[in-house]
This record gives C-alpha cells, structure tokens and sequence, in this order.
C-alpha cells in the first residue's frame, strides 16, 4: 500500500487550484505515482494524491473507477462523484475523469477522495482515449507474453484503508480484505513459461504462503481467467487475486491452493471446448507442482468474456470442474446440458453491471442444477470481480454445503407442507438438517447414507397413506437430485 503521510501534504495539493503555479512545486509533493493521504477534510477519511510524470505530454487525464452509487438504496439511480461520499455509496458509477494540472515541467498531479479496498485507476496522454497508459510509477506486473499498446487496458491500483468513523459502512469495510496486510503470510506469484504448441507462453502463478511440495495433501486448484482488453496479468495485479488469498488464508476463510490464470488466445477452439486448457495447461500444473488430479479440487471462474470461457467448458464438458464462476458475463448454459447436475455454479455480476447474469435464467437453471446466483455493489469492473472472488473464495469454493442448501430447504419446505403429524416431519426434516451438516464436514458416504434414510422413510409413510404419491413423488425427485449429485463426487 502506497505511504500514509499527514494531512498537511493534503491541504499543500489542495492548494492547486488557487496558488501560482511557481508557488506550487514547492509546496506540493511531487514524488511520482500514488500516495494516500489521512485527511480529516475527506469525506472518506482518505485522498488519493496522484503524481504522473511525463515531459513530453501536452495534457493528461486521470481516469478511475470511483464515481459512486447508491447501494443502500437500490432506488436511488444518481450518480455521485468522490467528493459526495456519504455512508451507503459503493464504487460502480463508472469512470472519474478529471484533467490533470501540470504543477511543474513534466509533473501532472490531482487528488480525489478515495474508500476502502483496490480503486483502480490510469491515464489518458494528449486525449488519446485508445491508449490505456500504465502509471510507470505504481505499473502492474504484466505477462511478458500478454497484451500491448491500445489493445491493453491498462489497470492501476491503490489500496486505501478503511475510515469507520467516515466511511462506516459495512460493504465498504468487506472490501478491505483487498489491502495488504503487514503481518499476512505472503505467497507468491510469477509468470511461469508453458510450451502452446510452437509457442513459449506463460501462466500466472499464485502459490499460497509455505507452499509445500511435499505436503501430505494436495493443493486443489482455482483457475481465473480474464476478460477482453485483458490477459493472465489482471487477476494477479488489479484482481488483487493474491493479496485476497493471503489474507483470506491467514484468516482461516479459504483453504490454501493454487492459483492458475490463463490467456484465452491460447486456450484453443472454443467450439472444441478449449482443448490446449484441457489437454496442455491441466497436465502442466498437474505434473508441476502438488495439486490434486480429481476434479471436484479444480475451480474455473471467469469475468465477462472469461465468462463466456467458463460457460463453455460447463457445456462442453461440466464435470472437468467442481467449481464454475461464470461473472458480468450473462447466462447461457442450457438447462439440458449434460450432467449440469454435477458441478457447483456461482453466477454473479454487479448491480449496476450490463453483463450481470438474467436471474430467471438462472433460476430455471438452478432447477436442475446446483447454483447460487450474487450480486455485489459494482458494475461492469473491478469493484465488482474483486469483490466476487472473495465471495467465491470464503464462501463457496469447496464448500458443497453452500450449493445444496436450496434443496435442503426446499425438501424440508415439501415435508411441512404434507399432513404427516408432527413426530413424523420432525424424523425427515432430522434427517435432511443431518445430512447437510455431514456434506459440510467432507462426509459424503455419510450423508448419502442419511439421505437413502429419507428416501426409504418416505416411501413406507407413502405405503401407509400418509403422504399422498404426488407429495412423494416431488420429496423423492430432490432428494434423487442430491444423492446423484453427492454420490458422482463420492
């Protein structure tokens, strides 16, 4: 995280507007690239001060997506900028674009009040909107196989703390598990070189804190892949991908595993189902470092036209993965394709994102299907990815539980509504709350044993005329549903 300094270096920028510019560069900091400042005047209790050096440069505009929305109320359709932050306003109102002033030769700077989490941010030089410039201060990491030019959008962060006095709002101070922490455990992460053919590529690499190649249990895997404009940089600089996984991990949220994020140029046909991911990059990571072989210990997600990559595997082939994230990317898997019943599906976009999944696609999905569908404080960015990964990392990712707790209730839901006397319900409804907790607790065989309890109890309260075999027969389909589901991963 960028330097926290005084307040006064704040109130020396603010003097921008109405100091001599031969004034200025002595009084403001000029140290290129971002510094968040501690400022009692923000109304987030932070600036961001922003310094860009270009002599050549005849204008420059910074450009972040901060501009605000109202998450507290969904009526609430104005957009605000920085400045108005109040209690109940997340980022996704688009993009903050301001000109910046040239305070000396060649230094161009701004400040802008700044909430908790990774904002991210960049540059447009001499008005030209194509190139997406990188601050050469504060730059990503990017693949040295990756994009270029114009045809990259180049993604800046800065981490800001959180202000519970000034910010005080719980969405915001969730975001800050994307800031480092200075005690955290550190993985690491590289760009590893993979042979495509006739082409030396490279994957992004996330190895969580101690990785050990000779651990007792293999890692699972969780492959992230990018959008358009993007490449297997992103979920590793602006997804603030391993900052999360640190943290998370140290906190006991998420299971330490391996992190994978591809580029989708060379991932194959997707018509063929992407075979060089199926055939060329699984068998490299599998044969590389220790990580489990089984399926249900691989997770593939992806934003927007990741999207749409993640959505083609599951229709291609939904069981080469336990886990699917298809983000800000719509819905477009069919209820009939083969073995959806399988995996476990996290759909999901921001509220103020136009590629946020149709939810009663999803819902006729989730009919035959195992699927959660979320929505998040965001639009079509990173407030809303980064904050989706974490979702999905804490709270679904090897956590079957999370997927079949709908049909649990649904069962349980089925069993009041039948007019079996109370000590009956109370002998199914026991069954199917045990069940749950025993999928919870990695007990498969245990919970299929309690399930076909279930079953088999249904049946003779159905033999005795206590439940009519219409009500049978919609508990035994849900049930059928879990039991096919857990026993497949058994």
């Amino acid at each position: 995280m960028p330097k926290l300094i005084g307040a006064s270096v704040l109130a020396l920028a603010m003097a921008l507007s109405v100091a001599p510019l031969s004034a200025q560069a002595d009084d403001v900091n000029l140290t290129p690239g971002p510094t968040v400042v501690a400022d009692p005047g923000s109304p987030t209790g932070y600036t961001g001060h922003f310094v860009y050096y270009n002599p050549t440069a005849t204008s420059v505009r910074f450009v972040a997506d901060i501009m605000l929305r109202n998450w507290e109320d969904p009526t609430d359709t104005t957009v605000y900028s920085p400045s108005q932050y109040r209690p109940g306003l997340m980022r996704g109102g688009g993009g903050y674009d301001v000109e910046m002033t040239e305070v000396e030769d060649g230094y161009w700077v701004t400040d802008v009040p700044l909430a908790a989490g990774a904002n991210q941010y960049w540059f447009y030089v001499n008005n030209n909107t194509n190139l997406w410039v990188a601050d050469p201060a504060n730059s990503p990491i990017f693949a040295p196989d990756g994009l270029t030019g114009t045809a990259r959008r180049a993604f800046n962060k800065v981490h800001v703390p959180y202000d519970a006095a000034k910010q005080n709002y719980a969405p915001l101070a969730a975001r800050e598990i994307e800031n480092p922490r200075a005690d955290s455990p550190k993985g690491s992460w590289s760009y590893v070189p993979i042979q495509i053919g006739t082409a030396a590529r490279t994957l992004g690499v996330y190895l969580p804190p101690g990785y050990d190649p000779n651990r007792a249990e293999p890692y699972k895997t969780i492959y992230m892949q990018h959008g358009g404009g993007q490449d297997q940089s992103d979920w590793m600089n602006m997804g603030d991908v391993p900052v999360i996984m640190d943290n998370l991990i140290q906190d006991g949220s998420t299971e330490p595993a391996v992190v994978i994020t591809t580029n989708t140029n060379y991932l194959g046909s997707s018509a063929q189902g992407y075979p060089n991911l199926r055939n060329i990059v699984i068998p490299f990571v599998e044969s590389n470092y220790h990580v489990s072989t089984a399926a249900i210990d691989r997770a593939f997600a992806g934003l927007s036209a990741g999207s749409s990559v993640t959505q083609g595997l599951i229709r291609f082939d939904a069981t080469k993965f336990g886990y699917y994230g298809p983000w800000s990317g719509g819905a477009s898997v069919p209820v009939t394709t083969a073995n959806i019943d399988k995996p476990y599906i996290l759909f999901g976009g921001g509220r103020w994102d136009f590629g946020l999944p149709n939810a009663n696609t999803v819902a006729a999905l989730d009919q035959v299907a195992f699927v959660e569908n979320v929505v998040v404080a965001g639009a079509h960015d990173f407030n809303t990815w980064n904050q989706m990964f974490t979702t999905w990392a804490r709270d679904y990712l090897w956590h079957p539980e999370a997927f079949l707790a709908d049909e649990i209730t649904d069962l349980k839901d089925g069993v009041a509504a039948t007019s079996l006397n109370k000590g009956n319900k109370n002998a199914l409804t026991v069954k199917l709350d045990q069940a749950l907790k025993l999928v919870a607790k990695g007990d498969s065989a245990g919970a299929l044993e309690v399930l076909n309890g279930f079953v088999t109890q249904v049946g003779e309260f159905t033999t005795a005329g206590k439940l009519t075999d219409e009500q049978a027969a919609s508990l035994l389909a849900t049930a059928g549903q879990l039991t096919s589901n857990i026993g497949y991963w058994q």
